[in-house]
């Protein structure tokens, strides 16, 4: 049993997506809010199978998991709070950049003021540009789903093209949660109905924007991603909020989303790809 678990495919792939659809199952007639807590607990499941369940010593990685784990609970208690949505998504993107900042500190105290600044600001807008076009997208749980599934698939296989293999595994594992957590909405909603209205809250939207758009930003400065691909990263989500018909069935939907993700997202691989090759070769 030891050895299933530490298969790869396992660890980021069958165990997330089993846990997620399990706990969505779970929290069926719960509020869709608290939904979210199904991709957290897979989140939290990979982390215990690829990292191990020790917090020391506190690297960047770990750093990125407890603001992963971390987020989304500050997201549950502000989706039950009577603040404005926007107001709400500021507040996370503000708590996001500073875990950023945690997590980019020791790379940041090594540079010029003038350098750091510019990392910093840089990469901050990718988590903020990120986070914002994900919150846009919660209206609608076909095209989330679909942009959801593609935008982490994109970042896993840019990191592991990147020489981090972890970062990518991380990022498969919330495809896996997130595909599992669909599965259990879309199939309650009704895979033809046209689904408006907030679809996992708050709380499950930023469980899967939030780590994905960490491990990107960490990914330029301690692995190998090109700082030109997080751009092309960027756009794909905001590509997903091109109109389309609400009244093509959810299906169609959650493909079409993820199919206009796709040029920048391969631009993007393909970047980091060219960057991989040129290292590799000593040039």
């Amino acid at each position: 049993m030891e050895a299933f678990f530490a298969q790869p495919p396992v660890q980021s792939g069958l165990a997330p997506f089993v846990v997620s659809l399990v706990l969505a199952t779970a929290l069926w007639r719960a509020p869709a809010r608290w939904q979210g807590l199904a991709v957290v607990g897979a989140l939290l499941l990979a982390v215990l199978l690829i990292i191990g369940p020790t917090l020391t010593p506190l690297t960047s990685t770990r750093k990125i998991v407890i603001a992963s784990l971390g987020l989304p609970m500050i997201a549950l208690v502000l989706d039950v709070v009577a603040l404005r949505w926007r107001t709400k998504v500021g507040v996370v993107i503000l708590v996001a950049v500073f875990a950023l900042l945690w997590v980019l500190w020791p790379v940041l105290l090594r540079r010029e003021l003038g350098d750091a600044v510019l990392l910093a600001g840089g990469l901050a807008l990718y988590v903020s540009v990120v986070l914002t076009a994900f919150a846009r997208l919660s209206s609608c749980c076909a095209r989330l789903t679909g942009t959801a599934l593609c935008f982490a698939v994109a970042t896993g296989v840019a990191a592991i093209m990147a020489a981090s293999v972890l970062y990518g595994q991380l990022a498969f594992a919330l495809a896996a949660a997130a595909a599992g957590l669909a599965v259990v909405r879309l199939w309650r909603c009704g895979w033809d109905e046209a689904d408006v209205g907030t679809c996992f809250g708050l709380a499950g939207v930023m469980a899967v924007a939030v780590p994905l758009a960490l491990l990107g930003a960490a990914a330029s400065v301690y692995a190998r991603l090109p700082v030109m691909a997080l751009p092309l990263l960027a756009l794909s989500p905001l590509l997903a909020l091109v109109p389309f018909a609400l009244q093509w069935p959810a299906w169609l939907r959650v493909v079409i989303a993820g199919l206009l993700t796709l040029p920048t997202s391969a631009a993007a691989i393909y970047l980091t790809w060219l960057a991989a090759g040129a290292g590799s070769s000593g040039y």
